[in-house]
């Protein structure tokens, strides 16, 4: 069960240190801003390494590259549950966490490469007891891109330059031409969602001022829109005097709400917050209050509180 209006945000920092926040307006220039609520109890094996992925409300986390259990967290209520352990041995897996909404389950898909050999299995949280394998998805998927769920598909970057659509549903699978023979590394581009639909964020160029934005038009040849986001002459003029510094990077492009994307900048010391509204193509600013000056923000994600698993 959701709470009805309950959004909120999840941070994620430095050590394991995890925070939610809420959304409210400055009293004094009513400027936007999220107010921390720390995590300091949370038992869960999350380190700075381990991927994550959420949607409706719940989290999943894991570590790529360990034989501990992937988690399922719901961060409202804190409860963590560890899914069954999938790998017999040490060897590279993905997992990906998908809503179905029609009939309302979660499912945990998962991709491992035990003796050379790639095994594909899927849970169903609150009915399967354990893994069942799977056929239907035969492409290779990197253990180190996390997976974005939209409107019941799962959409994730597969080896070889293009991205897999697995419906949560039928839990069959397809691949998703991208706009061009892309050869480049898979590390500059990053999945979100906005507005119900499937993007792509290439940030090569971001240095310079400027991403590129891939919307993927859902029509029958399904075809690739690019948006250019262009950065704010302030966010520009610490990119160039800043541009050497091994701390400036973009550490995470994620949903914030229906047509807002969050950029965050770790800076040292502080981290810059901005949203950017793809529909307007404008910018605003988001204030983080009672964060640590020293804090580095691994991530930010919007949830909409779930009061049950």
């Amino acid at each position: 069960m959701s709470r009805p209006g309950g959004t909120k945000f999840f941070l994620r920092g430095r050590e394991s240190i995890f925070c939610t926040v809420g959304q409210r307006e400055d009293e004094k220039d009513s400027a936007p801003f999220l107010q921390i609520a720390r995590f300091n109890d949370l038992d869960v094996h999350v380190l700075a390494y381990s991927q994550m992925n959420c949607i409706n409300g719940l989290f999943c986390i894991w570590d790529p590259l360990s034989i501990r259990p992937a988690a399922i967290f719901n961060p409202s209520t804190r409860e963590v549950r560890f899914l069954p352990n999938i790998k017999e041995e040490f060897c590279p897996c993905n997992y990906s966490l998908g809503f179905e909404p029609e009939e309302k389950k979660f499912k945990v898909f998962c991709s491992t490469y035990e003796r050379n050999k790639q095994r594909q299995c899927v849970f169903t949280l609150g009915i399967d007891k354990s893994w069942r394998e799977t056929q239907s998805i035969s492409f290779s998927i990197p253990y180190s891109k996390p997976s974005v769920c939209v409107s019941g598909v799962i959409y994730q970057f597969i080896d070889g330059g293009a991205i897999a659509a697995i419906d949560v549903k039928s839990e069959k699978s397809e691949t998703i031409a991208l706009w061009n023979a892309l050869r480049e590394s898979m590390y500059y581009y990053e999945l979100i969602e906005v507005n119900g639909k499937l993007m792509v964020i290439d940030y090569r160029q971001w240095v310079i001022g400027y991403l590129d934005l891939w919307i993927l038009e859902q029509t029958p040849k399904r075809k690739w829109e690019r948006h250019i986001i262009r950065f704010p002459s302030t966010w520009n003029d610490i990119l160039v005097l800043q541009s050497s510094k091994s701390y400036l990077q973009i550490t995470s492009l994620r949903k914030v709400s229906d047509a807002d994307i969050l950029f965050t900048l770790n800076l040292n010391p502080g981290v810059l917050c901005l949203c950017y509204d793809v529909t307007r193509k404008s910018w605003k600013e988001l204030k983080i209050k009672a964060l640590p000056k020293e804090s580095y923000i691994y991530g930010i994600y919007s949830y909409v509180e779930r009061l049950s698993m």
